[in-house]
């Protein structure tokens, strides 16, 4: 079956080559809804498919989106590729996935192969707090927006959630419940800003509180299941507070195994919801970040700024939401 071309879809929609080109990228000026709509009818009807390559040849765009994610297992992830995927897909654009797997050089391999590509932006969910791990990219000048997490000195816009002020929430009606000691338990906090802000949030309403703060960092090496098994033996009463969604399951998954009754022999909370929480003992008092929302925003700002040079924000807070149930 022979290829259908553009000429053809602009003779069927009695328009010229350029305003189909102008459609498909997108840029749609003072295109009347009516023209609009009769070319998206004839671009069905024929179901023209325009070539990527044709097209970034001659607009000298690629039209390609660069993702890095920290670790694509992760239900964060999948949520921000979904909302990246969607408003990209809408402003024809299509998005490269990479998962860096948590490695700093894996994720530099990883962004060079991108621009050889020829992304036209990068969407990066840093491994690294550190600048001078980046600056081989931000010398390119190419449109770079960090998701999740920032780095240090802060030189990239990023879209993240509000961190500090939905620990402070949770943990003042956390302290209302005569809790003495509050468990951290995150993956390790050195090269990542956001394990680290919520750390030290604990760690300050604790203290300020008089009551005790312990910090559980995860490795491999660790034996997580021991360690909540102390605390269980222990007088004071412990609240575990997971620092992200993985460890949250992991330390759901100790509590119904070894049969420890929530919120009677340790309370629990933390990040994320992901909806499973009500669904576990009492329901599961957590904070949901709004990833999908997180990698919509994300996405937009960085078609606003290709196709219309707006400036991105130095930082944009998604607020998490707040799901109060009965394990603390």
């Amino acid at each position: 079956m022979k290829k259908v071309t553009i000429k053809q879809v602009a003779e069927l929609a009695d328009v010229s080559k350029t305003t189909i080109s102008r459609f498909l990228n997108g840029h749609y000026g003072n295109m009347s809804q009516e023209t609009k709509h009769r070319i998206e009818k004839v671009i069905k009807d024929l179901d023209y498919r325009p070539s990527r390559q044709a097209q970034a040849l001659k607009s000298k765009h690629s039209f390609l989106i660069g993702v890095v994610v920290a670790d694509i297992s992760n239900m964060y992830a999948s949520l921000l590729l979904k909302g990246v995927g969607d408003v990209l897909a809408k402003n024809n654009y299509q998005m490269v996935i990479v998962d860096s797997a948590n490695s700093i050089e894996r994720e530099h391999e990883l962004i060079q192969k991108l621009l050889d590509q020829g992304v036209e932006g990068i969407i990066l969910q840093p491994c690294s707090r550190y600048a001078k791990q980046y600056q081989f990219l931000l010398d390119r000048r190419l449109p770079l927006l960090l998701v999740d997490r920032r780095i240090e000195p802060d030189l990239c816009p990023a879209v993240v959630t509000n961190n500090h002020a939905s620990v402070v929430n949770v943990l003042t009606e956390v302290f209302k419940k005569d809790y003495q000691q509050i468990v951290v338990v995150t993956e390790p906090i050195a090269e990542v800003t956001t394990r680290e802000v919520r750390y030290n949030t604990v760690k300050e309403m604790t203290e300020s509180a008089g009551k005790t703060v312990q910090l559980v960092e995860v490795t491999e090496s660790l034996d997580l299941r021991s360690i909540v098994l102390k605390m269980v033996k222990n007088s004071k009463k412990t609240l575990l507070f997971a620092s992200n969604g993985r460890v949250l399951m992991e330390l759901l998954t100790i509590l119904a195994e070894e049969k420890i009754i929530i919120p009677d022999d340790l309370g629990i909370t933390g990040f994320d919801d992901w909806k499973i929480t009500a669904l576990v003992g009492p329901g599961v008092t957590s904070i949901e970040q709004q990833s999908q929302k997180i990698g919509e925003v994300a996405a937009q700002k960085m078609i606003d700024y290709l196709k219309n040079g707006e400036t991105i924000k130095e930082e944009t807070i998604v607020p998490a939401k707040l799901r109060w149930r009965n394990s603390i």
